[in-house]
């Protein structure tokens, strides 16, 4: 009897021995052209899955608004070093978690800016982590593991990630063995000064916001049409439909989602033109938050799309590409 009990005493310490060996703590964080995210989870390695969250949260930083307004095309030196005790603090507050890996990932604005690499190096030398500036086709890839952490999704569904940030546009889906990338230029911020350019005549680099929209929301809405339909993906066009999309990024899942259906998780078609139709007269004084001089602008950029591809609704997650880092390193071979 004293040696069954000594021998399942070996076996329940072996077994908890090795799921504290399986468990880690991993952090990430994502440098976007318009919010800056942090995430830390507890994850277990031989699950492959992210036990419970750690920590999150977020920090509006318009990188890209400002390099629309740099006459030399970069993002000003100012905006990053103003943003640093912030950024620092998502670093410390991981490290007081003991959170022991973490990792940063720039996305569009990095891509674009002429001194992008320079200023990731110098925000990795600040806070003490690497940063690595990641192609649109890995953005992508990570926006669509954002998505799997948190959706469970059968084998026979199709279902296409759409990711919208402040500088860029992306769509993922995939079919047995194939991947299939939307990867496109208008987002955000540069939809809203598109809005500003060819409908208000205004220079962006001078005035910020199209607030209010009012009648012109049907000239944008065309706008996005219009782009849809000569710049996505056949894929994409002939399989929307019977599709289910994910949102991922600030645009879709923030944005979007607070102002058509605030209660939510989800939005469809009609909600957004109702919410377009409600916001468009609005002015900035009238609007509320961190980025209400592109809020109605998103409505009408995301309710364009959906209307030139027939999509009915669009599910949203509170998503970063930093959590889409860490799930997809806990399956990488």
């Amino acid at each position: 009897m004293k040696h069954l009990i000594l021998i399942l005493s070996l076996l329940i310490f072996s077994s908890s021995t090795f799921a504290n060996n399986c468990e880690e703590r991993r952090g990430a964080l994502d440098f976007g052209s318009g919010t800056t995210k942090a995430f830390a989870a507890v994850v277990d390695t031989c699950a492959k899955k992210i036990i419970s969250v750690l920590y999150e949260d977020r920090l509006p930083l318009a990188l890209n608004e400002a390099l629309e307004k740099s006459p030399k095309k970069e993002i000003p030196a100012t905006t990053v070093q103003e943003a640093f005790p912030k950024i620092k603090n998502f670093v410390t507050k991981m490290k007081e978690l003991q959170v022991t890996r973490i990792q940063g990932v720039a996305t569009s604005v990095f891509r674009v800016a002429k001194n992008g690499k320079a200023t990731a190096q110098r925000i990795s030398e600040e806070v003490g982590i690497p940063v690595q500036i990641i192609s649109q086709e890995r953005e992508a890839e990570l926006g669509y593991w954002s998505a799997l952490a948190q959706k469970k999704v059968e084998p026979s569904e199709l279902m296409v990630v759409w990711d919208i940030g402040g500088g860029s546009m992306q769509m993922y889906a995939r079919t047995k063995d194939k991947v299939h990338i939307y990867q496109g230029d208008l987002a955000s911020v540069t939809f809203k000064n598109k809005i500003l350019q060819v409908l208000q005549f205004k220079n962006p680099a001078e005035v910020s916001s199209p607030n209010p929209l009012g009648r012109q929301k049907e000239a944008a809405l065309q706008l996005a049409k219009n782009h849809a339909y000569l710049n996505v993906p056949k894929f994409f066009k002939d399989n929307a439909g019977k599709a289910r999309w994910i949102g991922v990024g600030g645009v879709l899942s923030a944005s979007v989602q607070r102002q058509a259906h605030p209660s939510g998780h989800d939005f469809t078609e009609d909600q957004l033109s109702e919410a377009l139709a409600r916001r468009a007269p609005l002015s900035d004084s009238q609007l509320e938050g961190d980025y209400k001089i592109s809020d109605v602008s998103n409505l009408a950029l995301v309710l364009g799309y959906m209307q030139a591809l027939k999509i009915s609704k669009v599910e949203t997650v509170q998503a970063s590409l930093g959590q889409g880092l860490i799930y997809q390193g806990l399956h990488a071979k």
